[in-house]
């Protein structure tokens, strides 16, 4: 017990002796801390204001320049407005970046060095997001390249749809039955782009099939003329078609093909199936059905 606490008065002697030892090296280095607070405080307060004042003048700058981007691109029907948000986003993020390093230049920081470490990261960044990256390159392309726009409807990567959205990473489509699909532009880049708007016209075919006994010719007349009355059929490039397309089992098909503008597209067809269904009716033309007949032995 006497050795314990002989040992236990020895530690606390040492641990006091370093004690004091620390508040001696506080106490000298407390004058020293003082002058240079004095000799350089001043001129380092300037340059932290300096510095923050022109971050700020930049940072508005950047927000005025970006403004004024995004409304001539939404209000000059020339400029599209996908390219327009990304010009004033590309703009904007250039000019903080600029001030960001006038403000640390202003501090004494070599900028130099501040842009090998930048390199670098984005070399790191770069490397780990391979995948991203070549979306990235790919929806660069696309905005370049515009083979659709914000409100096409078109068909990409096996999805079709009404454009909604184009940024550099995704296109987000809206079905028609009002599903939100949004596909990665390396994968558009990678298949094949159907755009059923940007042509200004679609075709409609439509397949009827007529009993073998009917009279051909007054169906493909009833098939010209009742579509020929919907006022949303185009007349260019040419009128209502219809001829003989396949003569199957149990019946003759007739193909119908109208052109109308790519937003009546569906209420065409489904309109016109209705329509020449009851004209059908009343000129006596019958579509027949499967038949099945039983055999007794």
């Amino acid at each position: 017990m006497a050795q314990d606490a002989q040992t236990t008065e020895v530690a606390t002697e040492a641990a006091v002796e370093s004690l004091d030892l620390s508040l001696t090296g506080l106490q000298a280095l407390l004058p020293k801390a003082q002058g240079w607070l004095i000799d350089k405080g001043p001129s380092l307060a300037l340059k932290i204001v300096a510095a923050l004042v022109v971050f700020w003048i930049g940072s508005a700058i950047a927000k005025r320049i970006s403004n004024s981007i995004n409304k001539q691109a939404v209000s000059n029907p020339k400029v599209d407005t996908t390219l327009g948000k990304l010009g004033a986003s590309v703009v904007r993020y250039g000019i903080l970046i600029a001030s960001a390093l006038i403000a640390v230049s202003i501090l004494g920081v070599k900028v130099a060095a501040i842009m090998s470490i930048f390199a670098a990261m984005a070399l790191a960044i770069g490397l780990a997001l391979q995948g991203s990256m070549s979306n990235v390159a790919a929806g660069l392309l696309l905005l370049v390249l515009r083979p659709y726009n914000v409100g096409d409807f078109v068909e990409l990567a096996g999805q079709e749809g009404t454009v909604e959205d184009l940024n550099i990473f995704t296109t987000t489509l809206r079905t028609v039955d009002n599903v939100q699909v949004i596909i990665s532009n390396g994968e558009v880049r990678g298949s094949t782009v159907k755009n059923l708007t940007s042509l200004g016209k679609r075709r409609v075919d439509v397949d009827f099939g007529i009993d073998y006994n009917d009279n051909i010719d007054t169906a493909i007349d009833i098939i010209k003329s009742t579509a020929a009355k919907d006022s949303r059929v185009l007349t260019d490039p040419e009128g209502p078609w219809a001829k003989v397309a396949k003569l199957n089992d149990s019946s003759v098909d007739i193909q119908m093909r109208v052109w109308c503008k790519p937003d009546d597209y569906w209420d065409v067809r489904f309109d016109l199936i209705k329509d020449v269904k009851e004209a059908f009716d009343k000129g006596g033309i019958t579509i027949p059905y499967p038949h099945c007949v039983e055999i007794e032995k």
